[in-house]
């Protein structure tokens, strides 16, 4: 490709101008889905590969891990004594996941916050993929919701739960639920 191209390539995609709520929107999630589909093909394959591994415990762990490592950041900000449900859910509260979860909060209290998650990108992927209905809540409950668990593991004055979510396939939406320990 001649530099000429490349250039022209570029502007046709419009880099230089700033993205759209919409172009945004539909980018994050892109990278989310990419994240869920990229995350999967790894179990299947450890499962082909190495079938005496627990798959599913290797996914669930890492995502603990990167759940425990987004937790520390916010406990960084916060300090992690002071935090109760309000830091904990709004620490972990963006312009992006906002628009690609089409998150709602509907609480916000010293002793109660409640985040609705309207939309699921990894679900929607695995969707996407062919996964059973059965396999996708099992993706969700057994290994990728663990980060969410994990964020609130270094907070210990919070407790974490979702009591439905988008993948259970019921048609509600994912309901964080952050609460103050008693």
């Amino acid at each position: 490709m001649s530099k000429e191209e490349i250039t022209q390539f570029l502007q046709d995609m419009q880099v230089e101008e700033p993205a759209s709520k919409e172009e945004f929107h539909q980018a994050v999630k892109a990278a989310y889905k990419d994240r869920a589909t990229q995350v999967y093909f790894i179990w299947k394959k450890l499962k082909e590969l190495y079938p005496e591994v627990d798959a599913n415990k290797v996914i669930r762990e890492g995502s603990m891990e990167f759940g425990r490592y987004q937790g520390e950041k916010i406990a960084k900000k916060y300090g992690a004594e002071n935090i109760g449900p309000k830091e904990a859910l709004l620490g972990q509260t963006s312009k992006g996941g906002i628009l690609t979860f089409e998150q709602e909060i509907t609480v916000l209290e010293d002793d109660k916050a409640v985040k609705l998650f309207h939309c699921c990108p990894h679900a929607e992927a695995l969707q996407e993929l062919g996964c059973s209905a059965e396999t996708i809540k099992m993706f969700c409950r057994d290994m990728l919701g663990h980060c969410d668990y994990a964020i609130c593991e270094p907070f210990p004055n919070v407790t974490i739960e979702f009591p439905t979510t988008v993948a259970d396939g019921k048609g509600q939406p994912c309901a964080m639920t952050i609460t103050r320990k008693k």
